[in-house]
């Protein structure tokens, strides 16, 4: 109980995880290359991009708009469902900054990616073509991220949940983020035909291939480190702790443990899938691989630098949606005392 009220007021450990995992990795990649600098290094699993390009993957990043949006919007729909009734109120200009700063990053990102990776490539990840350096696959980013994104409708529930209690804040049902959700789940069908309806196999494929799998997976290690923690913080630091933690134990387990089990039994598939074929033989082999071939620990520290600007977007996404939702509330509270 005394961990829980401590932790309670200091949910600024939240917005320590993705630091520390940068931080790691960064530590990881200096002892791989044997450098203390490791900024100019190249360090893609492609062969061709240093860090520093990594982090400023621009091209890489807007293929992965749609994606990200679409989890965003779910993402802030089971927040409102869980804990919308205990959330801080926010102000109209924090919502306005959060808008110009989503704009000005899209906008910078375009700059970046023609300047630094060409237009071929920009224009190749936008339209869905490119999943990543020298590969070609129709559905693009799309597609790539489609299996963990299934896997992180299960798992996004319980990881909020979880945060949740682990925070010692309110936890209650509501349909408050109900429309969110629905309006996600509209998005991933309509992008999945938008971006495949030429070939529509190529879903079935995606489900199967296991480098399809075994991205997944590395993704499935990705948001939980870099992704949530962020949103999630802004969301509970002016919120107040439960004056009553025993009262949500056991109360919910049963339909979130019921979607934790789903998540990982499609984590186990797909961690098979891949183990079975040969985590090296799966990823791409660089030059600077030793023994020919790149372990797990370096393909997630990599990884982590080369979603950056996805963890960025992703963010402010989050904190825009949140704040509307704050906003019509006061301003229904304002009109229905």
């Amino acid at each position: 109980m005394k961990l829980q009220n401590y932790l309670g007021k200091n949910v600024h450990f939240l917005f320590f995880i993705p630091i520390v995992t940068y931080i790691g990795s960064y530590l990881h990649l200096v002892f791989y290359h044997g450098r203390l600098n490791v900024l100019v290094t190249v360090v893609h699993e492609g062969g061709e991009y240093t860090l520093l390009q990594s982090i400023l993957y621009a091209s890489h990043f807007l293929g992965h708009i749609p994606m990200i949006t679409t989890l965003a919007i779910y993402f802030v729909g089971v927040y409102l469902c869980l804990a919308g009734g205990n959330s801080t109120n926010m102000k109209r200009r924090f919502l306005i900054i959060n808008i110009v700063a989503v704009i000005l990053l899209v906008i910078g990102s375009l700059h970046i990616a023609v300047y630094l990776f060409g237009y071929e490539d920009t224009v190749a990840f936008i339209g869905q073509k490119k999943q990543a350096v020298n590969i070609y696959e129709s559905g693009g980013a799309w597609n790539l991220h489609f299996p963990s994104s299934l896997l992180l409708l299960f798992f996004i529930p319980f990881n909020i949940y979880f945060v949740l209690y682990f925070f010692n804040r309110k936890i209650s049902f509501s349909k408050q983020g109900l429309f969110l959700i629905i309006i996600a789940l509209l998005l991933l069908i309509v992008f999945t035909i938008l971006f495949n309806y030429k070939n529509m196999s190529a879903v079935v494929k995606i489900l199967q291939d296991p480098r399809y799998q075994a991205h997944s997976v590395r993704e499935l290690m990705t948001f939980p480190m870099t992704y949530f923690p962020i949103p999630l913080y802004f969301f509970l630091r002016k919120t107040k702790s439960w004056d009553n933690p025993n009262d949500q134990k056991l109360k919910h387990i049963i339909p979130i443990g019921s979607l934790l089990l789903i998540f990982l039994l499609g984590l186990s598939y797909q961690s098979y899938a891949t183990l079975s074929r040969g985590v090296g033989n799966l990823a791409q082999k660089p030059y600077f691989a030793k023994g020919g071939q790149l372990g797990v620990p370096y393909l997630l520290s990599s990884h982590y630098f080369e979603h950056f600007l996805d963890t960025i977007y992703f963010s402010f996404i989050c904190l825009i949606l949140f704040n509307i939702d704050r906003i019509k509330k006061i301003q229904w509270q304002k009109t229905n005392p």
